[in-house]
């Protein structure tokens, strides 16, 4: 009972750790453990764990921020029929930052996020993310159909950011 009343508090105090996993604060008997506590609200991820979003396109477009930022693990689901292999220009930087929570827009330099690209496209054509202003692509950035690749994204300064392709398999 304890616990959850000051995690409550905490929560009050630091809004903005809300957002991300709950606090696991050591009981010290009556009162919490100060160290437990520091390192608690230290150690607070500030997205929350999963984010899903689906993109209808049937050719070439520009993603948006937000759906592929704003949580730890980010789905991108591609799933308009493409009649021929199409891109799916990254959002500039500035539009990356913009779409994260706003705890972390103020200094988000080494922040670092899941980003999983799906081809679910009913067209057997590839889908290849290509760059935009203040990104370093690293590996490879295209998914054929029916496959998924991962990638971290790594804010590197507040006007730049790094991609690189950790992964892939295929869709089931």
């Amino acid at each position: 009972m304890r616990k959850s009343l000051l995690a409550r508090l905490i929560g009050l105090i630091f809004p903005a750790i809300g957002a991300g996993n709950p606090p696991s604060i050591p009981d010290n008997g009556a009162m919490p453990d100060q160290i437990g506590l520091y390192n608690a609200v230290l150690g607070m991820n500030p997205f929350q764990e999963t984010g899903y979003n689906a993109a209808t396109n049937t050719a070439g477009f520009t993603l948006a921020g937000s759906q592929i930022a704003g949580a730890a693990q980010n789905f991108l689901n591609l799933t308009g029929t493409l009649a021929g292999a199409a891109n799916a220009q990254l959002p500039t930087v500035a539009q990356l930052i913009a779409a994260l929570p706003s705890n972390v827009q103020a200094a988000p330099t080494g922040l670092s996020f899941q980003l999983r690209v799906i081809n679910s496209s009913a067209g057997a054509f590839a889908w290849t993310l290509t760059t935009n202003t203040g990104w370093t692509l690293n590996g490879t950035m295209s998914m054929a159909q029916n496959t998924w690749r991962d990638f971290i994204v790594t804010i590197t300064s507040a006007t730049t950011a790094s991609i690189q392709a950790v992964g892939t398999g295929t869709q089931s």
